[in-house]
């Protein structure tokens, strides 16, 4: 009697021990919110662990096991290959994600730059592409030419007469203002602090102060970026076919108690948040305020 309990023993001890892994498995991959590969192995070590008991019983053949278990390794097998491919997709849309938004946000605050510049010189925002390039290529903008400080003190007597000709008060410090006029009428107090000190405006032409920005030249070698064709940002970038960026602008919109002009350029992201997801609506600017704020802003 004994010894046919341990011939039992041994016949299935190991095949029921792998059916219970893998039973067990299966219910930690339903309760635990396991991977598709994970679920799979569990499945085929419980298939598995059957498998042998039958065998062992002599109820399935070699060559029936041997075709179920081949079918288990080669369900497992395409299971890990797709879930590899699954997860290196993800990783190409993660980066091409964040590759995209830096792109997007860069376009859109040069656009907005040339726009606030245009503002600036005719108090009216572009209203087309070809009007916002004609600007950029050539028209002159206003330019403060900077050198030297500040003088840290209060002006001086003389300094005061030449400036008002009064007895006004002198017991604050000089202003950006008075050290320009003092400078321009040749130092009348003859202040060393002054010598050299300059505040003049000029005219510059917009796109040579524009591709000379140093900031704006080491963020485009950041990005990847090469000479500045001004008619590539109309585009939004990582499109394929191009898509352009809508401009919609207003020249008199009534806001509090004036009336201001208006923009608003937006487009649709080219890459969206997730895989297979919907491109949301990305730009900047209000038709009704005065806001040129972004969306990622």
């Amino acid at each position: 009697m004994n010894n046919q309990f341990s011939v039992l023993i041994k016949r299935y001890l190991i095949a029921v021990l792998i059916a219970v892994l893998g039973l067990v498995m299966i219910i930690i991959g339903a309760q635990s919110g396991q991977s598709s590969l994970f679920n799979i192995a569990a499945v085929n070590v419980f298939v598995g662990g059957i498998l042998a008991l039958l065998f062992s019983a002599g109820i399935l053949s070699r060559v029936i096991v041997f075709v179920v278990g081949s079918i288990c390794v080669l369900v497992t097998i395409f299971i890990g290959v797709s879930t590899y491919q699954s997860v290196q997709a993800s990783i190409e849309h993660i980066e091409e994600r964040e590759k995209a938004v830096k792109l997007v946000q860069y376009n859109l605050k040069e656009i907005r730059e040339m726009q606030r510049a245009h503002k600036k010189k005719h108090g009216l925002y572009a209203g087309t592409w070809e009007e916002l390039f004609d600007f950029f290529k050539n028209e002159k903008i206003e330019k403060i030419e900077s050198m030297g400080s500040v003088p840290a003190r209060a002006i001086t007597v003389e300094e005061r007469e030449a400036l008002y000709d009064d007895n006004r008060a002198i017991d604050k410090l000089m202003t950006e203002r008075e050290a320009a006029k003092l400078a321009a009428m040749g130092n009348p107090g003859e202040q060393p602090d002054l010598e050299g000190f300059k505040r003049d405006t000029v005219m510059v032409r917009f796109k040579e102060e524009f591709i000379g920005n140093i900031s704006r030249m080491r963020e485009r070698k950041s990005l990847g970026l090469g000479e500045i064709k001004v008619e590539e940002f109309k585009y939004i970038p990582m499109t394929d076919p191009r898509e352009e960026w809508i401009i919609e602008t207003r020249d008199s919109v009534k806001y509090l108690d004036d009336t201001i002009p208006t923009i608003v350029v937006y487009g649709r992201e080219p890459v969206p948040r997730f895989e297979g997801g919907v491109r949301d609506t990305v730009g900047f600017g209000n038709l009704s305020t005065s806001s040129d704020k972004g969306t990622w802003e």
